[in-house]
């Protein structure tokens, strides 16, 4: 076993050239520097992953931050995996939770990497903050919105940039407006406008966010 476990760290130090995947700046000797401490739980001589394996598996997922580069990192490790039979499925699999670390793709032989897209870092609870000091406005008890109100809106569009991130914006705010029957929807119509911020979705409990 221990002449296995040496022979994966040959071969890793042997996969030395850079994968580049559309716009993708992740090379594969980063991806398999980020994990080579995790080596001895992946082929099973250790029952847990060790904290510079963890500390690896962190860096891994910092760096594949775009779709390109998830899907460049997601290769790289695929192909690493492919080419050591020792690698245990399994162990594999369970690694990111293992390291309590989430990562947008599977560490595995078999994942088809091309499926992996980009996912909105939006939360619902951080469009409503953004919102609360307009529900005055919104439901009829201001005649303008407040300078408060504003400020939140005009926060929207810095904290939505990407068409994933708008989608799930306009969805948070579209369920908030659905939740509150008192809110007019000429009133959240016209609030982008009132503060005088241009907005990529309409506020509203009727829009479609999916187009």
């Amino acid at each position: 076993m221990k002449g296995a476990v040496v022979s994966v760290f040959v071969m890793l130090a042997m996969f030395q050239f850079t994968v580049k995947q559309g716009d993708a700046d992740v090379s594969c000797d980063r991806v398999r520097s980020s994990l080579v401490n995790c080596v001895p739980f992946l082929t099973g001589t250790q029952a847990v992953p060790t904290s510079a394996c963890c500390i690896g598996v962190s860096t891994l997922q910092t760096m594949a931050a775009t779709t390109a580069d998830k899907q460049a990192a997601c290769d790289c490790v695929k192909d690493t995996a492919a080419s050591m039979p020792s690698i245990k499925e399994d162990a594999a699999a369970s690694l990111p939770t293992k390291c309590n670390v989430q990562i947008n793709f599977p560490i595995s032989r078999n994942t088809d990497c091309k499926n992996i897209q980009e996912q909105a870092a939006i939360s619902c609870i951080q469009v409503r903050s953004l919102l609360v000091g307009c529900i005055p406005y919104l439901t009829g008890n201001q005649a303008v919105p407040s300078a408060e109100c504003c400020g939140g809106v005009s926060r929207l569009p810095t904290i939505a940039v990407t068409t994933e991130d708008k989608q799930a914006a306009c969805n948070c705010a579209r369920d908030t407006a659905a939740s509150m029957p008192t809110i007019k929807e000429d009133a959240a119509a016209s609030l982008p406008a009132k503060c005088n911020v241009q907005v990529s979705f309409p506020i509203s409990k009727n829009i479609d966010c999916s187009k």
